[in-house]
Order: structure tokens, then C-alpha cells, then sequence
């Protein structure tokens, strides 16, 4: 395809067992999905193509930013969590841009495997309890309101493992964490009579109760899928292998 881009990546991005190797949120969540695109991926270095920028999805997320930091420079709740009869407000830490960038995030060093896992979060909260708490931002446009993970595609399934991973990598730096996270959604208004200069959103927030316990065996096994020879088997339940083992098939 064009625009320069090639689908096969350096060395440097391969997983090399000779060296500590960097995996992300995103790779933890394509191995939970598909074990043979993650070893195609990591260890193979083929990628897919690219997905396309979510521009508003963006917006939403750098004003967010701006919000919570203003709320944390007051150390005060945002107003989401007021709305929501919660105290609970921004942590004030040296390392909160670092660990909301996405090429750093929260990092930890999985010495048994050499694997540096890490995970870029949209904010961190503490409670009333001291206890931190994840949250993720969330933009969309539905008619009907979102009040709970039952409103939210697949039950907001895949959404509840970012909410985790990125809970179990703060639990790894000796931070005390929720067993509560929770998705801040901003849902665009359509029911306005015209658009107008303003795009209108309904603010919501849903609580997820949160379980890290299956990350650590998952980890095991992204480990011994790395040490094969070849890649596994095409998973039919995977969109991506039943696409590609119906071209090989052609």
C-alpha cells in the first residue's frame, strides 16, 4: 500500500530473548484476543495496517486532560465525580505525565520474563480511602443514555481489561489500588434541532469492579507462545486468521 508504509518492522521491535522486551496495554490485549496475530506481530514483526485517527475521540481526551489538571492544581473532585455523590479526586504524583504518555505509561519490569510491560492511562484518582483509582475516557454518540457497563458494546468487556492492566501495573509499583474503575463518557447530542458552533455532551460514569488476577497467568503464556518455532495454528475465532486463511485459501 502507499503512504510509505511497510508491514514488516526492525529487528528492534521484535521480541529477542536476549534483550528485555517492551510490551504494551494494546499487545497484553491482542494476545488475550488472538494468540497467532500476537506472535505474528511481536515476534514476527508483522503488523497490521494502521487504523485511522479518531479526531474527536482526541479532543475530548487533551480537554479532559486540561480539566483534571486544573482540578488537581485545586486538589479538588471534577465535577463528573460530584455529580456522582463521589470524593474522590486527581492524584498528585511526579510521574502522572509520564505515565499518561503512551510511550512510557506505567511501567513495570516482569524480571522472570524480561518483559517491561507498560501502559499509558488517560488519569489516575485517589479516594477517601487513599486507594487510587483508574479512570478512562470515553467518546461516543448514542441516542440512549450510558449508565452502565450493560450500555457499552460487549458489556464493555475489553474496556474492563484496560481499566485492570492498567490497575495491576500501579499494584506492581507498590501503590494501593480500587477494586473500582471507572469510564468517563462523553456522549454527543444528537437530539439538538441544529449543530450550531457547539457539539453538546451527556457526561456519564460507569463503575467497573475490577479483577487483575488472570493477568499474571496471561503473561505466562504470551512467555511460552514467544518461545515457539512457528506460529500457532489460524484461530477461527479471530476476524484477522479466518481473513487470511480464506486468501491463502484462494
Amino acid at each position: 500500500m502507499g503512504y510509505g508504509y511497510n508491514p514488516i518492522v526492525g529487528e528492534n521491535w521484535r521480541y529477542n530473548p536476549e534483550k528485555t522486551f517492551k510490551i504494551s496495554r494494546s499487545k497484553i490485549e491482542l494476545f488475550y484476543n488472538c494468540a497467532t496475530c500476537f506472535y505474528k506481530d511481536v515476534k514476527l514483526g508483522l503488523r497490521k495496517p494502521p487504523m485511522p485517527g479518531w479526531a474527536i475521540n482526541s479532543a475530548v481526551d487533551d480537554l479532559l486532560k486540561k480539566e483534571m489538571d486544573f482540578c488537581r492544581t485545586q486538589d479538588r473532585p471534577h465535577g463528573i465525580f460530584k455529580e456522582n455523590g463521589l470524593n474522590i479526586k486527581p492524584f498528585q504524583h511526579k510521574d502522572i505525565e509520564k505515565w499518561q504518555h503512551t510511550f512510557t505509561g506505567i511501567q513495570y519490569h516482569d524480571e522472570e520474563h524480561d518483559f517491561l510491560l507498560y501502559g499509558g492511562v488517560d488519569d489516575i484518582m485517589i479516594d477517601e480511602d487513599d486507594k487510587l483509582v483508574v479512570i478512562d475516557f470515553k467518546a461516543t454518540a448514542k441516542k440512549a443514555d450510558i449508565l452502565s457497563y450493560t450500555d457499552v458494546y460487549n458489556n464493555g468487556e475489553s474496556y474492563k481489561r484496560q481499566l485492570e492492566i492498567y490497575s495491576w501495573l500501579l499494584k506492581k509499583n507498590n501503590f494501593d489500588v480500587s477494586d473500582t474503575g471507572y469510564l468517563m463518557y462523553y456522549n454527543g447530542d444528537a437530539s439538538k434541532p441544529h449543530l450550531g458552533r457547539e457539539m453538546h455532551f451527556r457526561r456519564t460514569l460507569v463503575p467497573f469492579e475490577l479483577d487483575t488476577t488472570w493477568i499474571s497467568p496471561l503473561i505466562q503464556k504470551m512467555f511460552d507462545c514467544l518461545q515457539l518455532e512457528e506460529a500457532p495454528d489460524y484461530n477461527l475465532d479471530c476476524p484477522d486468521c479466518i481473513y487470511l486463511k480464506t486468501v491463502s485459501e484462494l
